[in-house]
């Protein structure tokens, strides 16, 4: 099952979301899930909070951007999760993740890519009336090899 939600968020923190989704070929949705579970993970000794829910500074109506997220039941779980543990809105702790963990997470993807990244040749020719027809095939590709495959 999944739960439909939004967020209000400021829009610089959606401009670095932006591009961080142009940049690893990940969606907006699922860089927001990733950091999340992340920032999570790094704070799971954290004390409960007290109090109520704190929001993110007040700004002017025009800098902030409405984002809608299809999310998966347990994904969803979490963030609500966090909200009630860390006393934060949920948008206040996607916007805290992202100013946390967005350039790490970001250059650990490109890393991880660009360890595999690689040129695939191919060639093979042929005599057609009396000439040599050859026939290349180039394909660069970012997945790991196969155990069989040759690099």
């Amino acid at each position: 099952m999944r739960y439909q939600t939004s967020f209000n968020m400021h829009v610089t923190t959606m401009a670095k979301l932006a591009n961080a989704s142009k940049r690893t070929g990940l969606s907006i949705t699922k860089l927001i899930v990733q950091l999340m579970y992340h920032y999570a993970k790094e704070h799971k000794s954290t004390y409960f909070a007290k109090g109520t829910v704190k929001y993110q500074k007040r700004d002017i109506l025009d800098h902030w951007s409405f984002f809608r997220v299809s999310l998966k039941e347990k994904d969803y779980e979490l963030f609500t999760d966090m909200r009630k543990v860390m006393k934060k809105s949920v948008s206040y702790l996607i916007a805290l993740a992202v100013k946390k963990y967005l350039d790490r997470f970001v250059t650990k993807i490109i890393k991880k890519v660009m360890k595999y990244t690689r040129l695939i040749r191919r060639s093979a020719g042929e005599r057609v009336e009396g000439f040599m027809k050859w026939m290349f095939k180039w394909r660069i590709t970012t997945k790991p090899p196969l155990e069989n495959e040759t690099p």
